[in-house]
């Protein structure tokens, strides 16, 4: 019998990959991403097109919804469809045996695509990287069991159980307000490495505990310890996911027993996550640098480094670099003394 025909690429002309599931949180449908950089949608039934091509133009665009819907046909955007395929056998069929299949190829024009292209890859990498986390039973954890493993460094068996039952997030957010700092940084930073993964999966759940944790702030300045750190830790881990965020973050420094924790929130944005904080107003960062304590000044500093800012410069000279802070470093996980001389060269260095 002669073999069907495999269906080809209409933009470059290659055979394609069978389209399969493509776990980066935006695509329900069968989809693939040919070499030349369109992306293509299955559609088995026929009579969801619609779907499928909102499906191809949110992948092409990444993710972007505001970009997608702001595309025009021919303009920005083309989109061929081939007709009659058969996803089981990955085969265009001939035309005397009708199949309802369709594949939706849509090609952005090359300035937009190669602006949304290493965007895509990075969600690409990280479904590659899901795969690899292993297979466990749903179940609730106790403190114990988490602290458990935070301590060991067990990251991925503990994004694990939080993929198989997300109440976990639960119990995790206990750890935020533990008494010993060394172990309540490596919770939040936990945190942030179980949401840049859950987002994928669960964004709602994520949302929630990031609403939650606001909330947990605004009761007492006790509860803030971790819970503003942690917010910032899940921002920074998420791109633009959650960026909304920051204002509230930056609504806390209207308080100053809240400030420490918003300034380690936003410099852990800073350094994960810069264009995020850039986007939001944290000029008025400047307004408490004057008359503040050494910590504050120097976390402030530490945030337009990160950010390489250069409206910081004129501050410089009203700071005394004699002064020092105890800095939390978390590549060490330990606290160190640091000068503000030491922060004001490499800025003016780097100004």
């Amino acid at each position: 019998m002669k073999p069907y025909n495999p269906p080809t690429c209409p933009f470059c002309g290659r055979v394609i990959a069978k389209p399969t599931y493509l776990p980066i949180g935006f695509s329900d449908l069968e989809a693939g991403i040919c070499e030349c950089g369109s992306v293509y949608v299955c559609d088995v039934t026929g009579f969801n097109r619609g779907t499928a091509f909102v499906e191809a133009l949110l992948i092409a665009c990444a993710g972007d919804w505001d970009l997608a819907w702001n595309l025009e046909y021919n303009e920005d955007y083309k989109e061929i469809w081939i007709e009659n395929y058969d996803l089981s056998s990955h085969s265009i069929m001939p035309s005397s045996e009708k199949k309802r299949g369709v594949l939706c190829f849509l090609r952005l024009v090359d300035e937009i695509r190669e602006a949304k292209e290493l965007k895509l890859k990075k969600l690409l990498d990280k479904s590659n990287k899901e795969k690899e986390i292993p297979k466990v039973e749903k179940r609730k954890l106790s403190k114990e069991e988490i602290k458990d493993l935070i301590e060991k460094k067990e990251i991925s068996l503990l994004i694990a159980y939080h993929i198989a039952e997300p109440l976990n997030l639960n119990i995790l957010q206990k750890l935020l307000y533990y008494p010993e700092i060394t172990f309540r940084k490596k919770a939040i930073v936990a945190l942030g490495e179980i949401a840049k993964v859950l987002v994928n999966i669960y964004p709602e759940k994520v949302l929630e505990l990031l609403k939650r944790l606001l909330y947990a702030s605004a009761d007492s300045a006790a509860s803030a310890w971790g819970s503003l750190e942690a917010v910032g830790e899940i921002i920074g881990n998420t791109e633009e996911r959650f960026s909304i965020f920051v204002k509230n973050l930056l609504a806390f420094m209207n308080y100053p027993e809240y400030r420490p924790y918003v300034l380690y929130a936003l410099y852990r944005i800073a350094e994960k996550n810069p264009q995020t904080l850039k986007q939001h107003s944290y000029l008025k960062l400047l307004n408490y640098l004057e008359d503040s304590s050494p910590e504050i000044q120097g976390l402030i500093l530490k945030i337009f480094e990160k950010l390489n800012s250069k409206e910081i410069l004129s501050y410089l000279n009203s700071l005394d670099p004699e002064k020092d802070f105890e800095f939390f470093n978390y590549e060490t996980f330990s606290l160190e003394k640091v000068f503000l001389k030491e922060l004001i060269e490499n800025i003016k260095k780097e100004g």
